[in-house]
């Protein structure tokens, strides 16, 4: 009795795990004819047979299955729908067989057919990352799912197709204060010749942060010799050579980046601003006004150089404001009333920059007024003080008014 019950049982195993391997060739056969919902069930059972889980071509006709379902729901073909309800996630599906696939396909017996659904899957991951980053805001989330995208991108071989999950992923982080993270998907950027300014110029600021100068004029000269044609890649170098204190070499940078912009006024008139601001780190005041007003000259309606001439002598007047406030009160020299007056004098020079680059913005298109919004605060935030300090109170009541009623906007 116990040899027939073995010999049924051991019938029935047969019959099972050839039943499985037809699932497999069924599955293939029933998405070559388009019907991918019939591939799915059979490729599903293959999966998570013993027999056929084990497989290479399992997991390659399973990651070919959930691609192809991916690509009907993108494109809304008729069967869209319906695809969508059985496998709204096929992407995560995809990727999962992908790695099984790389596990148990130790010859790369499927490795030229398969890896061509690797870029589809990645980027289907990128798209879920966008909206975590500008609707939930969810910076955690998008690193998460675009290192995910990464790793496939890697699977392909394809590099430059992971550039953009990689500079996502680093904007994230910097959303998230975590210099650590922006540092090594950016630099991994620089090391693969990434046209992005801001990637260089955002290590730059980190590792100057940092006070780390062997590293920000590292990322400054790989620019530069990433793209010598480019402008700014001298104006980080020229702030480099200001951090070991080479005013000589800084100027020359700045020369060769003048260089460079040629007669583009658009181009020359940021330029000269950014002359300018570094001229202000280095509290050389007078060749950063000259600057500023040059780009002024350009350009006279322009939020640039109006905020950034206003925010110097605001600066300017806050620092002797303070420098007064410290002055010793037995003091007979008259020090406190000399620096309160020279504070005074540079609150009045800010008005009328800080006014101008309300009216660029005040005559924006209403779209660009709300991207302007910060811009606009910080103005007017500036302005109320300047005018509280002046005591011009009709000024400054009216600056409130408008202050007040920016902060209840929605």
């Amino acid at each position: 009795m116990k040899k027939v019950t073995l010999i049924v049982a051991l019938v029935s195993l047969g019959f099972a795990a050839g039943a499985q391997s037809l699932n497999v060739s069924s599955a293939y056969e029933a998405q070559n004819r388009g019907y991918l919902k019939k591939a799915k069930g059979y490729i599903d059972q293959a999966a998570e047979h013993e027999q056929t889980k084990a497989e290479a071509q399992t997991w390659y006709y399973r990651t070919m299955i959930y691609t192809k379902i991916g690509i009907d729901i993108n494109q809304n073909k008729k069967s869209a729908k319906e695809l969508k309800e059985i496998a709204p996630d096929w992407y995560r599906t995809a990727y999962k067989s992908a790695l099984n696939w790389k596990q148990f396909d130790t010859k790369g017996e499927y490795t030229n057919n398969i890896t061509p659904f690797f870029n589809y899957i990645a980027n289907a991951y990128l798209d879920q990352a966008y909206p975590a980053f500008n609707d939930e805001r969810n910076y955690t989330k998008v690193m998460g799912i675009c290192d995910t995208a990464i790793q496939i991108f890697n699977m392909a071989g394809d590099k430059k197709s992971a550039q953009a999950a990689y500079y996502l992923a680093g904007i994230s982080a910097l959303n998230l204060k975590d210099n650590a993270n922006v540092k090594k998907y950016f630099n991994t950027l620089v090391s693969q010749k990434t046209d992005r300014n801001q990637v260089y110029e955002t290590l730059f600021n980190i590792y100057r942060t940092e006070k780390d100068t062997v590293r920000a004029m590292k990322t400054a000269r790989s620019f530069g010799k990433n793209f010598p044609d480019k402008y700014e890649a001298d104006m980080l170098m020229a702030q480099g050579y200001l951090m070991t204190g080479n005013m000589d070499k800084s100027k020359e940078s700045i020369m060769a980046a003048m260089n460079k912009v040629g007669d583009d006024k658009v181009k020359k008139a940021t330029l000269l601003c950014q002359v300018a601001a570094i001229y202000e780190l280095t509290n050389a005041f007078k060749e950063a006004e000259e600057k500023y007003q040059e780009s002024l000259q350009i350009d006279p309606d322009q939020f640039g150089a109006n905020f950034s001439m206003g925010k110097m002598f605001y600066n300017r007047a806050v620092d002797k404001l303070d420098a007064a406030n410290n002055v010793d009160p037995n003091d007979e020299t008259g020090l406190y009333d000399k620096l309160n007056a020279e504070s005074k004098e540079l609150f009045g020079q800010s008005v009328q920059y800080f006014n101008k680059a309300i009216a660029y913005i005040d005559a924006l298109p209403e779209a660009q007024k709300a991207t302007n919004k910060a811009n606009l605060f910080n103005c007017l935030n500036a302005l109320k003080t300047v005018y509280l300090r002046l005591e011009m109170n009709t000024e400054f009541q009216a600056v409130n008014a408008r202050l007040t009623a920016l902060q209840s906007e929605k």
